[in-house]
C-alpha cells in the first residue's frame, strides 16, 4: 500500500501534467485551478495541498524542464576530441529543447508580462553561459584572441544557441535540427580553434 509520502508525490505528479496538457490546450491566461485539478482527477481543494496557484504550477514545470535541460547540456568536451564534443553537446541541447517546447514558449511569454518569469529566464541563461564557460576551461581555446574575455564570449555563445534553437521550433524556418547543430558547432569550433589546434594533455594543463 503507498505510503503518504509516496501518495502526495503521486497527486503533485499528476496536477503538473495535468496543468501542463490545460496550458497547452486553453493557453496559460485562461486555465483554471479548477480545469487543472479536473483534468488531474482530484478534488479542487487538493490542489491547494501543492501549488498555490496555476503560477507556481507553472513555475514547477519550468524548474523541472530547466533541471533536465541543464543536466542535459552539461558540457561533454574533452581536450582530445573537443571538436566531437561541442557538436554533441549543441545536438543535446536542441533536442531537449524540442521535447519540451511547449514550456518554453510559455516562459518566453511569461516573462515579457511577470517577474517571476524573467528571473528564471535570466537564472537559466547564466546557467547556460556558466556551462559553456566550463566547456571551454576543460578542452582549453587554443585560437582565442588574446585579450577576449572568455565569461563574455560564453555568453554570446550562449545566445547564438538559445535564440536560434528558440526561432527554430517557435518560428518554423526552413532550417532543420541537424542543420542547426552543424552550423551552432562548427562556428564554435573555429571561433574557439577545435578544428585546427589539436589540444594536448600538456597544453590543457
Amino acid at each position: 500500500m503507498p505510503t503518504q509520502k509516496e501518495r502526495n508525490a503521486e497527486t503533485r505528479r499528476r496536477l503538473l501534467s495535468a496543468a501542463r496538457e490545460v496550458f497547452a490546450e486553453k493557453g496559460y491566461a485562461h486555465a483554471s485551478v479548477a480545469d487543472v485539478a479536473k483534468r488531474a482527477g482530484r478534488a479542487h481543494g487538493s490542489f491547494y495541498l501543492h501549488f498555490a496557484n496555476n503560477e507556481a504550477v507553472l513555475q514547477a514545470l519550468l524548474e523541472d524542464a530547466m533541471a533536465q535541460l541543464s543536466l542535459e547540456s552539461k558540457t561533454l568536451w574533452q581536450w582530445d576530441e573537443p571538436e566531437s564534443g561541442v557538436h554533441k553537446t549543441v545536438r543535446r541541447f536542441i533536442e531537449a529543447y524540442g521535447e519540451d517546447r511547449d514550456l518554453w514558449l510559455l516562459l518566453d511569454q511569461g516573462s515579457s508580462l511577470e517577474s517571476t518569469f524573467k528571473k528564471l529566464s535570466d537564472q537559466w541563461f547564466h546557467k547556460l553561459a556558466t556551462s559553456i564557460m566550463h566547456g571551454m576551461a576543460s578542452a582549453g581555446t587554443p585560437a582565442l584572441m588574446p585579450g577576449l574575455d572568455p565569461e563574455v564570449l560564453a555568453q554570446v555563445l550562449a545566445g547564438m544557441l538559445s535564440d536560434s534553437t528558440r526561432a527554430l521550433y517557435q518560428e518554423n524556418p526552413s532550417w532543420t535540427p541537424d542543420e542547426l547543430a552543424d552550423e551552432i558547432s562548427t562556428i564554435w569550433s573555429l571561433t574557439l580553434g577545435y578544428d585546427q589546434v589539436s589540444t594536448s594533455p600538456t597544453d590543457h594543463a
